[in-house]
């Protein structure tokens, strides 16, 4: 089982009111993460409104977080390939491993 599936340690929920996904802090960069939990659980693909809701919701958080425009919804799956999950990240934020 992965670590998305999993979710042992979750430093902060923003947002757990659909039972499809959850957004949380990522555990490896601390910023907003919603990460796919519906039905099939361990999946990239997802119907468009599913994806399009899950987006959404963490655009709200986004605007919360850091403001109107100023953040991005970063959909590459760097370290989990196989297990859906979206970061709202500043735009000055670096990728760094």
């Amino acid at each position: 089982m992965c670590s998305l599936c999993e979710l042992k340690t979750i430093l902060k929920v923003y947002d757990e009111s659909d039972p499809r996904w959850i957004i949380m802090d990522c555990m490896s960069c601390v910023l907003p993460m919603a990460v796919w939990r519906g039905d099939p659980p361990h999946t990239m693909k997802v119907s468009k409104k599913d994806a399009q809701d899950m987006e959404n919701a963490l655009e709200r958080v986004g605007i919360k977080e850091f403001g109107m425009k100023q953040f991005y919804i970063d959909k590459v799956q760097n370290e989990i390939l196989d297990h859906l999950h979206w970061h709202a990240r500043p735009h000055d934020w670096v990728y760094t491993k």
